[in-house]
């Protein structure tokens, strides 16, 4: 039976799922199997490349830096970088995306108070396309002899190319609890001039460090341009991603800086949410740089449900996470009581709601989540389901006076683990 089980649950993960927002919007996305702790170099890298950006400024390619996405409130995201990187104050910045897309800076908070603060920078730009947000994770973890990645866009060798993103590997080599600028996080990899301010992750696709420094022994005149290039030797340092934990962690709530406004929209791994599966079941993920709501099987295969990323509940103190971490936990709770039979819409205090019942034509019994006054509950319920066009992860639909009745139990594999 257990055979049995994984088999079907092979052929369900392999659907094309479609997954809500807040809002109630479908987004499709490829069902993962998601590994528990390390990531494969290549998922790392898709990762890397969609949240590292470049940061250009009115003196074009001369003077260059790069940076990662580690927030969004809203269409405003907000870039963790190098304070060098964006330290004159006398040029305009602006943002380039792995979708070729420039944006201006709208906003810029530079960290350090004096030389001998962390070289750190913040900045902001508004965009309607969406940007995964990397994950913040522990850089106490990267200790000497851990895999390390650096991502970043590197000044061109020819002043006719384009920058292009830069995906490479390296080991932590040492670690000083003294440095200037608090680059304090050192690693053997390949870099260049340009990478600054771009992320350094661990094996798990967490940020660890801010790249920003590269140990030279002279330099060269390139033949390209007859600029002055370095000569590199291959050690870099890095400062600590939990630096800039600190820093958040002193600011001030309601201050009207950066800083101040964005700790609860970061993706955090060290979160309560972030809490191993154990026997599976539901929880809410934060590994991908969004709240997910994923559902893990007793035979560890894993599935992601619903993706948080409307806001419109933010201003009632229900933002993305907070609603990922409420909603993950009513699934689980119906999931471990055996009471997430059917999932259907109906009125739940009074608001419309998409809900669970123990059978056909019955009532709500639980709810799962509120939705928008504006929105019509069938077509939302319909719109969660889409992944069902792929026959093969079909579950039971069922209509019953324009009431759509949705089998979950049997998505969730209990007719097959049952003895």
């Amino acid at each position: 039976m257990k055979q049995l089980a994984m088999k079907w649950w092979g052929l369900r993960f392999d659907a094309l799922t479609v997954i809500l927002t807040g809002a109630v919007t479908a987004v499709a996305v490829v069902s993962q199997q998601y590994a528990a702790c390390a990531k494969t170099a290549q998922e790392i890298a898709e990762l890397a490349m969609r949240s590292t950006v470049e940061v250009n400024n009115t003196l074009g390619f001369s003077a260059g830096g790069s940076g990662v996405i580690i927030a969004k409130q809203g269409n405003i995201y907000t870039v963790l970088t190098a304070n060098h990187v964006v330290a004159s104050l006398a040029q305009e910045y602006s943002i380039r995306t792995y979708l070729e897309k420039n944006y201006q800076a709208i906003r810029i908070q530079r960290l350090p108070k004096n030389d001998r603060d962390v070289d750190l920078a913040l900045i902001q730009f508004q965009a309607r396309e969406q940007y995964p947000v990397a994950p913040i994770g522990n850089s106490e973890r990267a200790v000497v002899g851990s895999t390390i990645y650096v991502a970043g866009y590197p000044l061109p060798v020819s002043t006719e190319s384009e920058r292009k993103l830069e995906f490479t590997a390296g080991i932590v080599s040492s670690r000083l609890n003294r440095a200037s600028s608090g680059y304090g996080l050192r690693y053997q990899a390949v870099t260049r001039r340009g990478m600054s301010g771009g992320p350094v992750f661990d094996d798990g696709g967490r940020i660890v460090g801010i790249h920003g420094r590269g140990d030279t022994v002279g330099t060269v005149a390139s033949l390209w341009n007859g600029q002055t290039e370095e000569i590199k030797t291959g050690l870099n340092a890095a400062i600590p991603i939990d630096a800039f934990k600190a820093l958040v962690s002193q600011a001030q709530p309601r201050g009207f800086d950066i800083l101040n406004n964005i700790n609860s929209a970061i993706a955090r791994t060290d979160r309560p949410s972030q809490t191993n599966f154990g026997r599976g079941g539901f929880i809410c993920d934060t590994s991908t740089g969004e709240p997910v709501t994923v559902y893990q099987n007793p035979q560890g295969f894993r599935e992601p449900w619903i993706r948080w990323n409307s806001n419109f509940f933010s201003s009632s103190g229900y933002d993305p996470l907070t609603r990922c971490q409420q909603v993950s936990q009513r699934l689980e709770h119906y999931n471990r009581n055996r009471q997430l039979n059917y999932v259907t819409v109906g009125i739940v205090n009074n608001q419309r709601a998409i809900c669970t019942t123990s059978r056909i034509n019955g009532p709500c019994e639980g709810l799962i989540y509120t939705l928008r006054p504006d929105r019509d509950p069938a077509p939302a319920l319909s719109s969660f389901f889409v992944w069902l066009a792929n026959h093969k992860a079909r579950p039971s639909l069922f209509e019953s006076n324009s009431a759509i009745y949705i089998n979950v139990g049997e998505r969730l594999g209990w007719e097959l683990t049952d003895p």
